[in-house]
């Protein structure tokens, strides 16, 4: 039987086949699922997204930050379980509510620099799977991994 585990704003949550992962919190975020696909060892960070007066608040840089943070994390966690830092793959999603207008530059940049704190640290990424899911949830499924969303 699954285990359905919620995992909330600012939090990381690792899981093997019989767990299925679900972002739950309506805050600002960025979502990031990581997977093993041999290990069947998968892991969830929801880190802050802060941009314009919100980051400038905290630090201009606090949402790469933050990601910088959880994807450290989310790959320890996993690792610990048993997963093999080679064999990941990471899945790079925008949501719930990141605050952004169609074509903002700010937000583009913020999402560019993300994806860049993968790349230094030599961890694949999922082609094509950015994603701005808007105000939806997101559902990992650490079986299959597979990404879904749902309202």
């Amino acid at each position: 039987m699954k285990r359905f585990v919620d995992v909330p704003a600012e939090e990381i949550i690792a899981g093997n086949a019989e767990t299925v992962l679900h972002s739950d919190s309506k805050r600002a975020c960025l979502v990031l699922c990581a997977y093993d696909s041999m290990k069947k060892i998968g892991g969830l960070a929801h880190a802050m997204f802060l941009s314009g007066p919100a980051a400038e608040k905290k630090h201009t840089s606090a949402a790469i930050r933050e990601a910088d943070r959880a994807i450290d994390e989310m790959l320890n966690d996993m690792m610990m379980m048993g997963a093999k830092k080679d064999n990941i793959e990471v899945c790079f999603i925008a949501g719930e509510n990141v605050p952004h207008k169609k074509d903002d530059a700010e937000y583009n940049k913020t999402l560019r620099q993300a994806l860049n704190v993968l790349k230094e640290k030599h961890i694949k990424y999922r082609e094509d799977s950015l994603t701005d899911v808007g105000n939806k949830h997101v559902c990992f499924d650490v079986e299959t991994g597979s990404v879904s969303t749902v309202d």
